[in-house]
């Protein structure tokens, strides 16, 4: 999720009646759903998909359990943040 809409490559304008409810008790409204594409240091280049666009949202948020649920080990070690695709061995 992000509030960003710049960081788009594609979005798509969906009639969703989803509500994002924050620890805060804060409520968002997604408006639009689409993907992200963003070049790393040294790597590849990484897709975000279905990622979702809420106005108003001020930090970028990522699931890590959608990222397993597509494939992924996720590592925290010394403040770095390691993806790493199962079955591919592609560590991102």
């Amino acid at each position: 999720m992000t509030g960003d809409k710049g960081l788009f490559n594609t979005l798509e304008e969906k009639d969703l009646q989803i509500l994002i409810v924050m620890s805060n008790d804060e409520k968002y409204s997604v408006s639009d759903v689409g993907a992200i594409f963003f070049q790393r240091k040294h790597e590849s280049r990484i897709t975000l998909i279905d990622v979702k666009y809420v106005p108003r949202l001020k930090k970028n948020l990522v699931s890590i359990t959608m990222l397993e649920d597509k494939g992924y080990d996720v590592v925290f070690s010394k403040g770095n943040i390691f993806v790493r695709h199962i079955t591919m061995r592609h560590v991102k």
